[in-house]
């Protein structure tokens, strides 16, 4: 009976489908585009659902936070400092009138780290946006250093400090505290004009300003200082351009300019330590130095039947006329006159960028690129004398070594599609690069690569890609004189050095349960990667010599019902250095091994529009481990070491929930918990750690931190 009413069903489901389909083939005149409505009357037509003038939207959303914990790191990860209780406020104010559209949107208003921006747009005639954004990079908040104005121009120490020969015979109790911290302010202002049709116009200025105390370091002699220093810099941008659309493409012309000031051109200050020789009692340091650029933009693109080519041509020029500090600030040191008062720098860019892509047919296309990156720096060379820490005063001279180069990049690829999903790629590419005042003046780079990808049943994608790289060029000779390997011993940087490099990956997507009809609610997918390459330095004795890389991606995504789902991830990867090295200079005697492993995953677990659709919860874990490990081992003086250089432990959970209360009240709360742990060498500055080094007290991030948050949205 069942299966009668089901047959029944089905022939009368395909009949309707069968009359569908052929009623234009049968029914001459009845056709929707035979229709006549010339006579209809639309005058009376109503549409209740559309309205001349919409209602505007307000939202605003009043948050509570409350952290524990505020060190660098964490705070630069939640975007706020604030330890214990704080509050910050979100807003989104939306108006469509016709064709107009006005906005303002606020978040994190509060917070050390907060984003505003309004606009205004009219459709085929303008749109305006002006954006101001805050950002915040934290660091260490108690760091310690002598100097009793941290961040200023010139540091001083304190007027009863006695100078000592090591950090261990400092006294702690002068020491002041001092927090690591810059702040980035942005605005942007964009506007875009329809001047006609087919011109458009726009104006985009951004002006970033950056303040606050980072650290760098200072040395005499042998005696080095971490420093507390200032930073007082301004980034400003101007662009403006038009363009023009037509049939088969577009034609864009731009003008970009990019100004960078610095009101940190110095850093000044006293040494803490007691006088070697040279009567030097203080140091100094250049700072990133005043700059700017100018550049002019052509892009074009042309589409016709099976051709699609794109063009893009740009000129720059950038200039630094910053003035020259002084040889040294020692008074008891005689140097000669600078050369000249300031550099004087000046380096002119050219770049383009063709693209010529062919299809032959629906399964056949062809791809060529070519790419030009081409610096010419004309900045004047001069003599300038050697002085060695404001201590000695060299009888030798050095040259500023105005380097250029020129970047010839062309690469040609094939793909043809031998069926529905399923296609071969064939590619070759030839990176020719040339410099000056180099180890090398040419190198060039060839690769070929092949891809095969298909889906096979019960597969979503099967893809396997395969390449091999050969790097060579002219005569090797090494400019350093200064280097004291012997010439039997082959020196070559890895980036200029011969280079054969093999990659190989693979990617493969399944639905496991799509033919198993006990699970057709489940939709599961699972994808796993897996990819290696390694380079080989055939012709380097000193240096790195040989680098492996694998790595291994696993991810699964499941959708148990509309409500439910989770994600679940997992990377792998090591990454192997072989490194040689002389140290008697005449022969290879010691070698490095530098293995690195990362390990992340984590599980993402979404209940969505439960409780009649109002309630959503949400569940976020993820686990993060790095460890880098040397070894050494030095034949000439039968020693080695095995040391971990790094080793990273991070766990962070993150809980949230949403409820819609009514239709105007939105209830949310998230919890966020981080645990971490590191330990790497590079970031112990304790102050008397080395006998010769002044730190600042840093050490390693460990810690646990949370931050909760809970708020209410209203929409007016």
């Amino acid at each position: 009976m069942k299966r009668s009413k089901h047959q029944r069903l089905f022939i009368s489901n395909t009949l309707a489908m069968f009359f569908c389909l052929t009623t234009n083939a049968f029914a001459d005149g009845f056709s929707l585009k035979d229709a006549k409505t010339n006579n209809i009357n639309q005058d009376k037509w109503l549409c209740k659902y559309c309205t001349g003038t919409a209602k505007p939207t307000i939202k605003i959303t009043t948050s509570l936070s409350s952290s524990q914990n505020n060190n660098g790191r964490f705070s630069s990860h939640v975007g706020d400092s604030t330890e214990g209780a704080s509050a910050h406020i979100d807003a989104d104010l939306d108006k469509r009138a016709q064709a107009r559209h006005y906005r303002l949107l606020a978040k994190g208003i509060g917070k050390d780290n907060s984003f505003v921006q309004l606009l205004a747009s009219k459709a085929d005639a303008y749109k305006a946006v002006l954006n101001f954004e805050t950002i915040n990079q934290f660091g260490y908040n108690a760091g310690l250093t002598p100097y009793v104005n941290a961040g200023a121009p010139s540091l001083a120490l304190p007027d009863n400090w006695l100078k000592v020969a090591t950090t261990s015979q400092m006294p702690i109790e002068l020491f002041n505290e001092f927090a690591k911290q810059t702040e980035r302010k942005s605005w942007q202002l964009t506007l875009d004009k329809q001047l006609s049709k087919n011109w458009q116009g726009y104006i985009d200025v951004q002006d970033q300003s950056k303040k606050g105390i980072n650290t760098t370091s200072g040395n005499i002699l042998n005696k080095v200082v971490i420093l507390p220093t200032g930073v007082d810099q301004n980034h400003q941008q101007f662009d403006v351009g038009s363009y023009f659309t037509y049939e088969y493409g577009a034609i864009l012309l731009n003008y970009y300019k990019s100004d960078f000031s610095n009101q940190r051109s110095a850093i000044n200050w006293q040494s803490p330590y007691s006088v070697l020789f040279g009567g030097a009692q203080a140091g100094q340091l250049s700072t990133a130095p005043d700059n700017q650029f100018d550049q002019i933009s052509l892009f074009g693109n042309y589409r016709h039947h099976r051709v699609n080519l794109q063009a893009r041509l740009n000129y720059g020029q950038l200039t630094q006329t910053e003035s020259f500090l002084p040889y040294s600030n020692n008074p008891f040191l005689a140097t000669n006159q600078l050369p000249s008062a300031q550099l004087n720098g000046e380096i002119d860019t050219l770049s383009s960028h063709i693209k010529l892509q062919y299809k032959a047919d629906n399964k056949w296309k062809i791809t060529a690129n070519y790419y030009l990156d081409h610096r010419e720096n004309n900045t004047q060379t001069n003599q300038y004398q050697q002085v060695y820490t404001d201590s000695v005063a060299l009888d030798d001279v050095t040259s500023n070594r105005p380097y250029s180069f020129k970047k010839v990049k062309v690469n040609l690829y094939s793909q043809y599609r031998f069926s529905i999903g399923s296609q071969l790629t064939v590619g070759w590419q030839l990176d020719q690069r040339e410099r000056d005042l180099q180890d090398r003046e040419k190198t060039d780079n060839e690769k070929y690569w092949l891809k095969v990808s298909t889906r096979p049943a019960p597969f979503n994608l099967v893809s396997v890609e395969l390449s091999r790289e050969l790097r060579d060029g002219s005569l090797y000779n090494r400019t350093d004189q200064n280097t004291r390997v012997s010439e039997v011993l082959a020196l070559q940087k890895y980036y200029q050095a011969d280079r054969e490099r093999e990659q190989a990956k693979g990617k493969l997507s399944i639905n496991p349960f799509s033919k198993a009809q006990a699970y057709s609610l489940i939709n599961t997918e699972v994808n796993f990667q897996a990819y290696f390459s390694r380079d080989k330095y055939q012709k380097t004795d000193v240096g790195l010599i040989a680098s492996k890389r694998r790595g291994v991606d696993l991810s699964v995504s499941t959708a148990f019902n509309k409500h439910l789902s989770i994600f679940i991830y997992s990377h792998t990867q090591w990454q192997d250095n072989t490194s040689q090295g002389s140290y008697w200079f005449n022969q290879v005697d010691w070698s490095a091994n530098q293995d690195d492993r990362s390990d992340s995953a984590g599980i993402n677990l979404v209940a969505e529009k439960l409780s009649d659709g109002q309630l959503s919860l949400g569940v976020d874990y993820s686990y993060s481990y790095a460890i880098a490990n040397a070894a050494i081992n030095t034949s000439s003086l039968s020693t080695s070491d095995n040391h971990n250089e790094l080793v990273i432990n991070s766990h962070d959970i993150k809980i949230y929930a949403d409820y819609i209360y009514s239709p105007v009240v939105n209830l949310h709360f998230n919890v966020l918990y981080q645990k971490f742990d590191e330990n790497d060498w590079r970031f112990e500055y304790d102050i008397d750690r080395i006998i010769n080094v002044l730190g600042n007290g840093f050490t390693n991030y460990n810690y646990d931190a949370y931050r909760l948050i809970a708020g209410l949205t209203y929409q007016f």
